[in-house]
């Protein structure tokens, strides 16, 4: 009869270690509360759901940092003289010609990498206008190197 005990043991030892990793495994929530850093295992609790912000919204807000700039500085041009401006594209901050052209096709959508893009023109025009795009490494003015701008095949 002294053998019994001894399974049923290292059945409850075994179930308090399963328990003890378990717990120990749980999630631990990083949150600022009030300032300050705390760990907790529950998610944090927020007071307003958090959303991304639209394309719309990162443009006003671009447009307005650049408004805000030019106030700024105001002896500096906030046009470029005309024979620092490639041929083919505007000034960021100079008004939109109501004629069409050729850039009129494209518009900010959030895409931001090369891989999304369908031509160097159309990654020349998000390298140029839109907000947070990722396609100029080198940061040399010329987008999509590797994949549509200095590529032997590129369009």
């Amino acid at each position: 009869m002294a053998t019994a005990p001894a399974p049923r043991l290292a059945f409850w030892l075994v179930l308090a270690a399963f328990v003890t990793f378990a717990q120990a495994a749980s999630p631990v929530h990083k949150c600022v509360v009030d300032g300050k850093v705390t760990f907790q295992n529950s998610p944090c609790a927020t007071e307003q759901p958090t959303r991304q912000p639209t394309v719309q919204e990162l443009n006003a807000a671009r447009k307005k940092r650049l408004v805000e700039a030019a106030a700024q500085a105001p002896s500096a041009p906030t046009t470029p003289a005309p024979s620092t401006v490639p041929s083919g594209s505007r000034p960021l901050d100079a008004p939109q010609s109501p004629t069409p052209s050729r850039e009129s096709a494209y518009h900010c959508d959030g895409r931001t990498h090369c891989s999304q893009m369908r031509s160097c023109s159309e990654a020349k025009f998000f390298l140029a206008n839109c907000p947070g795009v990722k396609m100029d490494g080198n940061r040399d003015g010329t987008p999509c190197e590797q994949q549509w701008c200095t590529h032997p095949l590129a369009k």
